[in-house]
């Protein structure tokens, strides 16, 4: 308290000397009774780890029974392996004509396309945190409950193709062009040939128009739209067959709220006999206003969709399944 006490003694060299003493006994008044009941009268720096990640935080009492504490969180950005597989499909329904399109590819173009494309999902959480611990027990500093709130970036988390399966999703790009191309008739048109080295004999564009209509297209069968049948009005499923961006990648990412409330508790003690560093243990919850909302480089919300696949499905139903996220955290403080 004896900064406030000199901000006080500060503040009255430049009142005019009618309002001093007045003014001076009451600020003074205030500061008594703040230091009296403890108000301000220690600040605390602690560094924490837990599901939130790695964190600073500073705090200070703001009655005789409650602590103001506020910080930032970072989450290390670990990796998590997955994949999918490509998919032909014709008419929208997905086939099993795979081979015979990355043997087509492969005659015209000399390109490779692999199967099974590799993605990396991480992290991306970094959070302010504002928390007030109240001390309900009088005679037991230990035991506290919390309330208060995050605020982060809407972004929790993303996932996009690996580097070294940049070449198949181009040359799937490049497949689907040609592909549409050739079907539409605007092959002539197309800058791709020239690229490819293919001639424009008739012969051996009804050549290819043929293995291509009984081939199809190549995409991502991530999961089923369901759509009511107009003509019979029943369930159907539609698949969601998706394609790379025009630069090759595909990726998503699960938002959250950016404002997301806390409730918790915790408990904590001294770890040195004067008091100074302290270690305590947090648990609660983040209402980050229901499950993550996952989406995709095309808009796609991957949470419409059902029987999705892979890996990509386990992730979805555990984001599914965490409308709240627990939050744990262990922290080491030292009181000034």
């Amino acid at each position: 308290m004896k900064y406030l006490f000199k901000i006080i003694a500060l503040a009255c060299v430049f009142l005019p000397a009618a309002g001093y003493a007045q003014l001076s006994s009451k600020l003074s008044g205030i500061a008594q009774q703040m230091n009296a009941h403890g108000v301000f009268n220690t600040v605390e720096v602690a560094a924490n780890i837990g599901t939130t990640g790695l964190g600073l935080e500073v705090a200070s009492p703001i009655t005789e029974w409650a602590k103001l504490r506020a910080g930032v969180d970072w989450m290390p950005p670990f990796k998590m392996p997955m994949h999918f597989e490509l998919d032909s499909y014709v008419d929208g329904s997905v086939s099993n004509k795979f081979d015979r399109i990355q043997e087509l590819m492969y005659s015209l173009s000399g390109m490779t396309i692999d199967r099974q494309i590799k993605m990396e999902s991480k992290p991306t959480m970094t959070t302010f945190r504002l928390l007030v611990d109240v001390y309900p027990f009088k005679n037991n500093r230990h035991w506290h409950v919390t309330a208060g709130f995050f605020v982060g970036g809407k972004s929790i988390g993303t996932s996009i193709n690996t580097m070294t399966d940049m070449p198949s999703l181009l040359a799937m790009k490049m497949y689907n062009k040609l592909y549409t191309d050739v079907m539409t008739g605007d092959i002539e048109d197309s800058p791709i040939l020239e690229t490819i080295g293919v001639s424009l004999d008739p012969e051996v564009l009804d050549n290819m128009r043929m293995k291509m209509s009984e081939s199809g297209e190549l995409g991502v069968h991530v999961g089923d739209y369901k759509v009511i049948d107009e003509q019979t009005g029943e369930e159907k499923l539609v698949p969601y067959l998706m394609e790379p961006t025009e630069d090759g990648t595909v990726w998503a990412k699960a938002k959250v709220n950016r404002f997301r409330p806390y409730l918790g508790f915790g408990y904590g003690g001294a770890l040195s006999k004067d008091g100074k560093w302290q270690v305590s243990f947090d648990a609660g919850v983040q209402f980050w206003g229901g499950a993550p909302k996952v989406t995709t480089h095309d808009g796609t919300v991957l949470n419409d969709l059902v029987n999705l696949r892979g890996k990509i499905g386990d992730y979805m139903d555990l984001m599914k399944s965490i409308p709240v996220y627990p939050s744990v955290d262990f922290r080491i403080s030292y009181r000034f």
